[in-house]
Order: structure tokens, then sequence, then C-alpha cells
């Protein structure tokens, strides 16, 4: 070749090649010109870009570099470097060449939208937005712009308009599957559920290999608690992107929640292994020391012992030098929690310190704004005190039957203005009975900086976190200082650890007399349950024992707390009392997140009675997951609730109690492990409470054996229940309280 018009007929056979896939033929093509015109900038462009295709990030950078160098006002460089830059990780970079592109061709919609895609990557996303526009002004059909129009809207919490350009985009682009995975995600956001599955399932079907959509199903799935399903969504997004690390994380946390603790800690390996930079696959590897059951006593002290190096390893691998650590070690927060250590039974206040400190330093270090206590104008006489109650469950579920309904409802509306907060997006007629029982309720919030935004503008005195250690944002919030007098509860019942929470509400009847030495908060005893309860109207399916797989005349001893409640140093206590009632069964329900945890404490209570010469078959029924209404046609069958020892029943009795069911229990050492005993010490029916294992087996016996002893305790329970319910006690403890923490906070003059 010795002329210009050879090597142009090269570079075009090159394209060629490269078009057809052929990349190791268009390359040599493309390096033979450069032999006769070694500043061949078409040459140089068009092997940057194999290079790319290749995955040579830096050698393509170079290359087009150079091509732009000799001819500096080319579109397609200046664009494809910025392809390549973004690509990279080079927003900044990428962007002054998207600008370049843009003042080269005006009308460029393309250049435009990638413009956009480097200042949505910066975070600037009102400028994004703009670009998106002009893009579309130039080309109104135009799909990924409208697309990446509404991902940009929803970053900047516009969900409504993000989702009208989602479906604009499909109108232009029917079956677009980038638009349609948008739209899901959008929709989750809402709590739109099933319509974000339906289009997360449209995508995958327009684009089987697309595995964020894979991915991102399984986290719908995972939110409405079809844990099974999301694993097999997360694998399938790894079958077809195995290097996808925030899959391996999902899989790794759903593993994690179905009690599969090796084969979660084996997924964030391998997520770190992919990105050893992630603190959210670090987070996920120390929380998986923690299972969920466990198979003798042995085990809890090796696993907490293990978890407590793991979580020391973690604090020290927790880096906030960059806003880039920052961000990353925030996102981490509340990705998962300690959920399970609580039902170790043991007192955590030293490792929940040791975490509650290290998710305060984080959320302080991302939001500055919101790490200091907030300055508030003294309160004036008769002024209401502002209190906001933060919840994920301002729906029907145990948090909202106990304590929320009743604190709100029953606060004196004269001297307190009450604002809700709800984190979560499950919406039933409670959520209805929320929204009318505040002053305001803030639901929907586009972004957790929003929400935290519409707390401070609300200037609350006093934030209730009825619950800190089961909703993800709750705990980001509660790290932060969104009020002058911050508190939690015992909706989950531990203490959360964190610095930034000043007080735990609490049941004087629950608490044993060192109540003080659990918990890193200050402790409040508020009168006796702590809790104003109404009595629900419970529904109730018309079930025959023969329904539930009970025997007709069989002893039925009502065990349905979570299998988690049951420690392996109690099972045995099942075996001695099946030995002495003999003809009796004992009905647990199934884990609702997976059969293996059933299957493993089936198996471990089964040695238990094949230790006693006694098949497990014969006395112990487990049920499947159930609704409310066939939950308390299990009540209505048994004969006797046995109370889980070291992690109480409380709803669960106080429902029992409504179908005047005896209830057998142990006080623990802890406040968890000792509901039962206070609600039936209140109600002043104390015979069932015992002192030891051993009295705990002769109760029980005594109940199975004798049926008028469980008829007189029925009767005793009808006559004296009325004592648990609606007790206006905690409403005034509750009251007298938040005044004197606002006095003693300077919010009062």
């Amino acid at each position: 070749m010795t002329s210009r018009q050879p090597t142009a007929s090269a570079l075009q056979a090159a394209l060629q090649q490269y078009q057809q896939g052929d990349f190791q033929a268009a390359e040599r093509l493309c390096r033979k010109v450069l032999e006769i015109r070694p500043n061949d900038s078409d040459a140089l462009h068009l092997l940057g870009i194999i290079a790319f295709q290749s995955g040579k990030g830096d050698v393509a950078i170079d290359l087009i570099s150079r091509a732009i160098t000799i001819r500096p006002d080319i579109f397609d460089y200046h664009n494809n470097l910025g392809l390549v830059l973004r690509a990279q990780g080079k927003p900044p970079a990428a962007e002054a060449h998207f600008r370049k592109a843009v003042q080269l061709k005006p009308e460029s919609a393309l250049a435009h939208n990638n413009l956009g895609l480097a200042l949505r990557d910066q975070g600037r996303l009102k400028e994004a937005v703009s670009c998106y526009r002009e893009a579309l002004r130039w080309n109104p059909l135009y799909a990924a712009a409208h697309s990446n129009l509404g991902v940009a809207l929803q970053d900047s919490g516009d969900l409504d308009d993000a989702i009208a350009c989602f479906r604009e985009a499909l109108r232009v682009q029917p079956g677009f599957a980038e638009a349609l995975n948008n739209l899901g995600y959008a929709l989750q956001r809402l709590g739109k559920m099933e319509d974000s599955i339906l289009a997360y399932r449209e995508a995958i079907r327009q684009k089987p290999g697309f595995a964020e959509a894979h991915n991102n199903l399984g986290n719908a799935l995972q939110e409405l608690g079809r844990t099974e399903e999301a694993v097999s969504s997360y694998r399938e997004a790894l079958r077809w992107k195995p290097e996808y690390a925030k899959a391996h994380i999902n899989l790794g946390n759903a593993f994690r929640e179905q009690g599969r603790a090796d084969e979660a800690r084996e997924q964030f390996g391998q997520a770190l292994a992919l990105m050893p930079e992630s603190l959210m696959a670090r987070w996920g590897r120390c929380i998986a020391e923690i299972p969920c059951l466990y198979q003798t006593e042995e085990e809890i002290d090796v696993y907490r012992a293990r978890y407590e190096r793991a979580l020391r390893e973690l604090k020290e691998a927790v880096s906030l030098d960059s806003p880039a650590s920052i961000a990353s070690a925030a996102e981490a927060v509340g990705s998962t929690q300690p959920f399970y250590l609580a039902f170790q039974g043991r007192n955590d206040r030293e490792l929940q310190h040791l975490y509650g400190a290290m998710v305060s330093e984080i959320q302080s270090a991302c939001y500055p704004r919101w790490a200091k206590t907030p300055m508030l104008e003294p309160l004036g006489s008769g002024q209401p005190i502002k209190v906001g109650i933060v919840s994920a469950f301002f729906h029907h579920h145990s948090n909202w039957k106990v304590p929320i309904r009743g604190w709100i409802e029953n606060l004196d509306r004269s001297r307190f203005s009450l604002y809700g907060y709800y984190t979560g997006k499950k919406k039933d007629d409670a959520t209805e009975l929320a929204r009318k029982a505040f002053t305001r309720f803030v639901e929907d919030s586009p972004s957790f900086e929003g929400l935290c935004e519409e707390i401070e503008a609300d200037h609350p005195h006093v934030l209730i976190y009825p619950e800190i250690g089961m909703d993800p944002t709750t705990v980001r919030l509660a790290a932060l200082r969104l009020a002058p007098v911050q508190c939690t509860s015992w909706g989950h019942p531990d203490t959360s650890g964190l610095p930034t929470v000043d007080y735990f509400l609490s049941s004087d009847l629950m608490e044993p007399p060192d109540a003080e030495e659990h918990y890193t908060e200050r402790l409040v005893r508020l009168p006796n349950l702590s809790i104003y309860y109404t009595p629900p109207e419970l529904p109730v399916e018309p079930l025959v024992r023969a329904a539930l797989g009970i025997r007709e005349r069989t002893v039925a001893y009502s065990c349905v707390h979570s299998l988690l409640t049951y420690l392996p140093q109690f099972d045995d206590l099942f075996v001695r009392i099946a030995c002495e009632v003999e003809d009796c069964q004992f009905v647990f329900l199934a884990f609702s997140k997976s059969t293996e945890v059933t299957d493993r404490f089936r198996s471990r209570l089964g040695r238990a009675f094949i230790r006693a010469g006694l098949r497990s078959e014969d006395y112990v029924v487990f049920l499947p997951h159930l609704d409310q209404a066939h939950f308390q046609a299990v009540q209505r069958c048994a004969d006797v609730l046995l109370d889980s020892i070291s992690w109480s029943a409380c709803n669960t009795t106080l429902e029992a109690i409504s179908w005047d069911l005896p209830v057998v229990t142990l006080p623990g050492n802890l406040m968890r492990g000792r509901h039962s005993y206070a609600i039936f010490k209140m109600m002043g029916v104390p015979e069932t409470i015992a002192a030891t294992q051993d009295d705990y087996v002769r109760l029980a016996i005594r109940l199975g054996k004798e049926a008028d002893f469980r008829r007189e305790l029925a009767a005793r329970i009808r006559e004296n229940k009325h004592r648990i319910y609606r007790d206006m006690a905690c409403i005034r403890g509750l009251e007298r309280f938040l005044e004197q923490a606002v006095e003693r906070h300077g919010l009062r003059c």
C-alpha cells in the first residue's frame, strides 16, 4: 500500500470485519494501515474501539486519544472516547468528551443522551434531566433517552414521572427490556410489588439473559418473603453473569434468611473475590456468622465468638477517608442486620455496642447535616410536645398491635402532637387508621435523604422507633440525630447499641431487677406491660382437629411461636412431658422462609425423642405457614399453650388469652424471655408461671392430665383478662416520661 486509496480500502475492509465480529482480522488490517500511515486517525480510532470490545479499556483510551490529537474535531472520536471513559469509571473525563461531541454536533440526540449518562454518574441529576430532555427534543422517538430520563427522575425521587417516562419508552419501543426492568424497579419502590414482578418477568421474556432483571426480580420476591423463588432468580442472574457481585451478595443474604449460613458465607466470599473493596459483602459475611438455628447449646458460644471476631474485623475494614468509601459504607448499613443475635438468649449489650457505634459513625460521616443534635426553640407553656414515631409496620403486624396502635390512639392530644413516618410499603386498613391518628403522616418518601428532610422540617422534640433491628431504613435513621430525644422500644426486644438512641421504653413487669445492664440506652420502665392493648376481633376458620393433623382425643399443646425461639437445651422438656402425658401432640409452625430450617429443627427434636425411646412422629405436628384465621383455629383447637423459653411469646399469648387458653411459661433472665410471665402476673393468674425447668414440665403435665384443672384455669383467665386490656396506666406513664425527657433536655421554658 503506497497511496491513500489502498489504505482507505483497507480501513473499509477492517470496518466490515469488525461489524461481522471478527476483531482479529479487523485489527490486522488496521495495523497494516498504520504501518503505511502511522498517523491515520481512523485506524487508531477503530483499533481503540476493538481494544475496548476486547476488554482493554486503558489501551482503548490511549488509541482514541491519539486519534483525537491528530484530528480534534471528529464527532465519533469524542463520543466513543466518552463511552470508553465512562465504562472505565471516569465520568468527569467522559463528560468533557461528550460536551465536545455536543459542540461538534448540537443536533445529535445520541450525544445529549450520553452527556446525561455521565452527569448522572456524578450525581448531577438536574443537569442529566436537562440533557435527556434535549435529546428528546431532537428525537422524540429515542426510547433509550425516555428510559434514561425516567431513571434520573427516579433517582431524584419523582417516581410517578419516572414511571410515565418508562411507559413512554415502551410505547415508542414495545418490549424494550431495559425500560421494563427500570419500570419494575420504580413500581417496587412504590410498593406495587405484583406489578413490579410482572414488569421484571416481561423484561426477562424479552431478553432471557438479562442478569440485572433476574437479580431485581429476586429482590422483589425476597421483599415479599418468597425466599425460595428469590434464590432461583439470583441463581439465574449468576448463570448469565457469573461475575455479578451484587447478585452474589443478594444470594448470600437470601441463604442467610433461609438459615443456610455456610452457603451464605460462600456467596459473600465470591462477591469479595470479584469486588475486594465491597464493604456490603464484608458486612454480609460478618452477619452470616449468626445462624438462625442451633443443634446444640455449645454451638451458640462458638458462633457468638465467631461473630464477635468478624464484627471487630469489619469495624477495622470500614474506611471513611474519602467520599467514595463513605458512600460505600453507608450503602452497607441496614443491608443486613444482626436480627438473629437476640435468639441466642444471651445479653447482647457489648456486641450491640460494637455494632451500633460502627453504624452511627458511618451514618454521621455520610450525613453530617444530621449528625448533631438539632437545636430547637424551647416550648412555651401549653405548647404541645411534638412526638414522631418511625416504623415500617404501620400495617397489620405485631409491632402495630404491640405497642404502636395503643400509644398513638391514646396519648393526650392537648399535650402531644403526633407525627408518623412510615418507612414500609405494605398498606392495609391499619395503615388507614395510622393516617387518621397522626397530626401528619409521611409515607412513600422518595429517598432516604428526602425522609430525613421531612423529619427535620417537622422539628420533633422526641422520636420513637418502636423497633430497631428489623427494618433497614429505621436503623439508618436511628443512627442519626434527627431529634433532641430519641427512643426505641421492644418491637425487637434487644438493645440497639446505637449511641444516638437515648432511651429504651420497656415494661416494668417484664424487666428483671438487673435489666439496666442489658441496654446501651437508658432504661425506662413504663407501668405494667407498657402497652395499651385492645382485644382483637379474631377471625377463625371453622376447622376441626383432623384438618390440622391433630388427633381428636389427644392433649394438644400449642407451640406456635417461631421455631427460631426454641433453643436446643430445652428440647428434652417436650420429651419429658410426652413420657408422662402419653397421648399428646406438640403443634409447631414450619419456618416460612425455608423448609431446610424446619427439617433441621424436626431432626433435632427427633433425636431428643429417640434418646427416650420414642418416635417424634407420634407426638409432633408441623403445620405450614398460616394466615391469621387459620392461626387462630389452631389456638382454639389446642388445650394448652407452651411458651417458648428465653424468647417468650407476647402477641401470641395475648391472642391465646382471647380464647381463654392456659399458658405455661418460665421467665428468663432477659426481658424478651418474660412477656407471658408479665401478662399472667398482671392478670392475677400466676398458677402456670414456672420457677424452674422441672416446674415447667410439672405444670405442663398437670394441665395435660387434669381436664378439670384446665377448665378451672380457663375460667380464671376469662374472669381476669380484662385487667390486661385498655391499660391507661401505661399511657399516663409514657406521657410523664415524654414531659420529663423534654424538660431534662432543656426543651421546655
